[in-house]
């Protein structure tokens, strides 16, 4: 398995197509950060906004990277699509998780503000939930779940536009809403991340099953 990630984080690498939605993430953290941008932890949950589908972008990126020939070779060596589908998520997640230290360190190299090392971890934690939850959104609007390149552009455009408009609701909503509001933080954490995880699995489990149906 890790080989198998390494070498999808290679091609992708290859591929240079993660360079837009790490500019974005580098332009976007600019603006946030080149003044005052507040208390800490509200100034997570504007980061939040931001990590959600740039992680979501990221992993489309990695999902296909590989054409459906390489792709089928890639299931093939890897015993199966359980496997290379799971490596897929994990190279994602590897991703994600990047893009969520990156943004969690921003502020506290920029900002006037002092950043308690409690305070950074709570942000990680935030920020590590919502990469999480664009990395399941990049999961089911991929291939093989969606093989049109178009259809998965709309696709996650459109889940990561909804999971805003549910308020409160975890996994995004509740984070949000408890760093903006300084409330019950560490519970809000705990929920979002045990439901964030299990739509990761929930994602890579569907696009295990579809696979072998559509390749």
């Amino acid at each position: 398995m890790t080989a198998l990630v390494r070498y999808l984080l290679v091609d992708v690498l290859r591929t240079q197509r993660w360079l837009p939605p790490l500019l974005l993430l580098t332009a976007v953290l600019g603006m946030l950060y080149a003044s005052d941008a507040g208390p800490p932890l509200p100034a997570y949950a504007g980061t939040c906004v931001l990590v959600y589908p740039v992680s979501a972008w990221l992993t489309v990126v990695i999902a296909t990277a590989e054409d459906p020939v390489r792709r089928t070779v890639t299931v093939v060596t890897a015993g199966g699509w359980a496997r290379a589908q799971s490596a897929v998520t994990a190279s994602a997640v590897l991703a994600a998780l990047g893009v969520a230290l990156v943004a969690t360190l921003a502020p506290v190299v920029t900002q006037p503000r002092p950043y308690p090392p409690g305070t950074v971890a709570q942000g990680f934690a935030a920020l590590a939930v919502c990469a999480l939850v664009g990395v399941g959104v990049g999961v089911l609007c991929s291939r093989p779940v969606i093989a049109q390149a178009g259809w998965s552009v709309l696709a996650s455009t459109a889940l990561v536009v909804l999971v805003f408009l549910f308020g409160r609701t975890p996994p995004v909503g509740n984070v949000l809403w408890a760093l903006s509001h300084d409330d019950g933080v560490t519970s809000a954490l705990a929920l979002s991340g045990v439901v964030a995880v299990l739509f990761v699995a929930g994602a890579t489990w569907l696009g295990a099953a579809v696979g072998p149906r559509r390749g």
